[in-house]
């Protein structure tokens, strides 16, 4: 008895321990969801420790491999993505979000050459360069504060910025896109994320709503309010509508044999067009001869080719601004006025000042600008480009006239506004705006716009003369979003009622299409000269100006 005592004792930790080993080399899935929340499982996962342990564990759980890696490990910035995501970090290094700029084979004069955000001149917050510690609160990165940063590092990517699926992840508005979270938090939101889940619209829209400096303000028809809209602001994205997320438009890149996904993204109308997967209207809805037929529109849409270079966004998109209000001219001229007090504008709520940046003025349900257009822009690009003769000066226009077999009617939000210019060397310049890294004399702190130009034009390399004034500017930007119910697109319903839409009244300049006038109302086509690849002279391209690497 005492000898079958003393084995069945011993036998006891043998056979524990025998599970215990055996439960390490091969988990039981049904044994370890029964026992979620015991020591067994804490065992079991304390043996994980290469990223092929925690995917083949996540994999047996039937558990995202993120929320059970951030569950037992800390996020430590990127490099904690890279453990198993390398491959991805170096689709990223070399994609336009990431590097902010790509070649162009759409900037007339311009086609081969580096152009992007790095390099481009707006009448907004007028240019990156010697600002970057502001601007790059909107990259998709950490660090970006001047001229030094290291685009070839991954571990200066910011991966939670597009993947966070919480909607807690937040940049620092100051300094160079450091998320304001805490530690805890950024674990959190690391495991929020899930393999196959695409970005949400909240986390592109974080960045995309406010270039300009603030929200809608520069584009008109991409505000926070297309978070969550309603489909009366947009049938697209209204969750009460088609609900679609901005990736169901601006796709990636894929391979069609193993429908594997890399990270570029399309979107860019200037360079990189080739980086992801762009939809148009047609993808989804067919042509115009066939969506039509059978409607209100199809006896002059269709029938009498009345109307056939009319792209769809044209009677489909007939106001923006619609909900949350857009600048549509800004003055930095009136900058600096230390007593000026704010006059709030009644219709949008909108300050008319501010000492920083000048005089506003805002919009609201704002009818965009029609232009011919091709695919082919004229922009002003930083020591290529940059130079004027005459104003208003264009910083940014489509190409394109009814004489153009390619071009087709779009419409446009039209920018006008003041900016610094050297009215010696006849060049639209760059201030230095912001924090003393891009030089000492930020005119956000020291209101000298000679010391300003000086230090930026230290960082461009752009040449100043010395003596500066300020010039009229312009620029159109494309509009595509805040498309309205069917039964509120231009030219619904029965003509002639219809067609007062955009004729016989004041709803449309005529002029910049080709006529004298409206074509109702006794209008004549016109002629003008417009901008091409053989003519970029009329750009400012200057002689001898570098191709940027």
């Amino acid at each position: 008895m005492k000898l079958q005592s003393l084995t069945a004792n011993r036998a006891v930790p043998l056979v524990a321990l025998a599970i215990a080993f055996s439960l390490m080399v091969f988990p039981l899935v049904g044994l370890s969801k029964s026992i979620a929340n015991d020591d067994f499982r804490k065992f079991e996962k304390s043996t994980l420790v290469t990223p092929a342990d925690f995917i083949q564990h996540a994999a047996s759980q039937e558990i995202d491999i993120h929320e059970l890696f951030f569950e037992l490990r800390d996020y430590e910035g990127t490099k904690t993505c890279l453990m198993c995501h390398e491959e991805d970090g170096q689709q990223m290094l070399d994609s336009a979000h990431f590097k902010w700029q790509g070649t162009t084979e759409k900037v007339v004069g311009l086609k081969g050459r580096v152009v992007g955000k790095n390099n481009l001149i707006n009448n907004f917050c007028i240019a990156t360069a010697s600002n970057e510690a502001r601007c790059t609160q909107c990259h998709a990165g950490y660090g970006y504060q001047d001229a030094t940063y290291d685009f070839s590092n991954p571990e200066n990517i910011d991966c939670l910025v597009c993947h966070d699926q919480s909607g807690t992840y937040k940049k620092e508005a100051k300094y160079a896109g450091i998320p304001v979270n805490s530690a805890d938090e950024l674990t959190a939101i690391a495991a929020s994320i899930r393999v196959g889940v695409e970005p949400t619209r909240k986390a592109c829209l974080s960045c995309h709503t406010h270039a300009g400096g603030g929200d809608n303000v520069k584009h008109g028809d991409i505000s926070t309010d297309l978070i969550a809209t309603t489909r009366e602001y947009d049938v697209h994205m209204g969750t009460d509508g088609a609900n679609m997320s901005c990736v169901d438009c601006h796709g990636s890149n894929h391979d069609p044999k193993t429908g594997d996904y890399n990270h570029g993204i399309a979107g860019m109308p200037l360079h990189s067009i080739h980086e992801g997967e762009m939809k148009q209207c047609k993808d989804c809805h067919g042509s115009k001869d066939t969506i039509h037929v059978g409607t209100s529109v199809e006896e002059w849409l269709v029938n009498e080719n009345w109307h056939d270079r009319l792209a769809c966004q044209v009677c489909h998109i007939p106001a923006i601004a619609r909900k949350i209000p857009t600048k549509t001219e800004w003055y930095w001229e009136d900058a600096g006025d230390m007593n000026r007090v704010p006059v709030t504008d009644p219709v949008t709520g909108k300050p008319d000042y501010d000492k920083m940046k000048g005089t506003f003025v805002w919009g609201i349900n704002v009818r965009p600008a029609l232009r011919y257009a091709n695919g082919m822009w004229n922009r002003k690009v930083l020591n290529i480009s940059d130079s004027y003769d005459s104003e208003p000066i264009d910083l940014g226009s489509p190409v394109g006239d009814y004489n153009d077999p390619d071009a087709m009617i779009f419409p446009f939000k039209l920018m006008k506004g003041s900016q610094v210019v050297d009215p010696v060397n006849k060049t639209v310049m760059v201030p230095h705006l912001f924090g003393t890294l891009g030089g000492p004399n930020p005119y956000w702190g020291k209101w000298d716009w000679n010391n300003a130009l000086i230090d930026g034009a230290a960082v461009t390399g752009q040449d100043y003369s010395g003596t500066y004034s300020f010039a009229q500017t312009e620029m159109l930007l494309s509009v595509n979003h805040e498309v309205a119910p069917a039964t509120e697109a231009l030219g619904a319903g029965l003509i002639p009622e219809s067609c007062m839409d955009c004729h016989l009244s004041d709803n449309v300049d005529f002029e910049p299409l080709g006529w004298t006038g409206d074509p109702l109302d006794g209008g004549m086509r016109n002629t003008t000269v417009v901008p091409t690849e053989n003519n970029s002279n009329l750009l400012g391209v200057k002689e001898g100006s570098p191709v940027l690497k």
